[in-house]
């Protein structure tokens, strides 16, 4: 199984609902797709693009396929699509409808010892013990040329259960912020991109059937 991200970046005067369909309607009978994910990013979103689609592919043989499917697309300025591979994550809220799908992209540093990578991806999956709203998590590592190293994924009940205890968090702003601020010795994250938007469903906790775990 290949799992994969995008941010899509739209042309300005570009008509949202076109692409949505336009979107559907290549991928929804495109052989060796799993599952696929639209969201439109929620404003607040920054360093993103204004739609997240996530893939699971059955291989990595239909790759040419859906660069097809995704080439020239209504409207769309730039796709920038990445695979990963998970490290490690959690579950609390299965099945989760109507909530908030987050995606935080890392760019860590090229020169950053590989301990301090270890210990940053450490404090990312430790985040849920501390806070509550984080229903199901995910964290995994870049697996194709991507300027992007590692994607930080989390489900929430709710918009406040991100903006609010979330980012606000003591364990965030007063532990896991080090990593990613250049005054901390610690520092070792260089880059950010940060989208969320509303989530009919889990994709966290999609049956194995369905989506099956790295």
């Amino acid at each position: 199984m290949r799992h994969e991200t995008a941010q899509l970046y739209l042309n300005p005067g570009a008509i949202a609902e076109t692409l949505q369909e336009e979107l559907q309607r290549r991928l929804q009978y495109l052989p060796g797709l799993r599952h696929f994910s639209l969201g439109r990013n929620l404003e607040g979103s920054w360093g993103a693009g204004d739609f997240t689609l996530d893939l699971y592919l059955a291989s990595e043989a239909i790759h040419a396929n859906l660069e097809a499917a995704l080439a020239q697309l209504p409207g769309v300025a730039r796709v920038d699509r990445l695979a990963y591979r998970r490290l490690g994550g959690g579950q609390r809220a299965v099945g989760l409808q109507n909530g908030i799908w987050r995606t935080l992209l890392l760019r860590v540093r090229p020169e950053q010892d590989p301990g301090l990578v270890a210990a940053l991806e450490r404090d990312l999956l430790r985040m849920p013990a501390y806070i509550a709203s984080i229903g199901n998590w995910q964290l995994s590592r870049v697996c194709s040329d991507s300027p992007w190293t590692h994607v930080w994924q989390q489900e929430f009940a709710s918009i406040d259960g991100l903006l609010g205890e979330y980012l606000t968090h003591p364990f965030h702003w007063g532990w896991v912020d080090r990593w990613f601020d250049p005054e901390f010795p610690e520092w070792t994250v260089d880059a950010i991109a940060h989208a969320f938007c509303a989530q009919a469903t889990s994709l966290l906790t999609l049956p194995l059937d369905n989506k099956e775990s790295l």
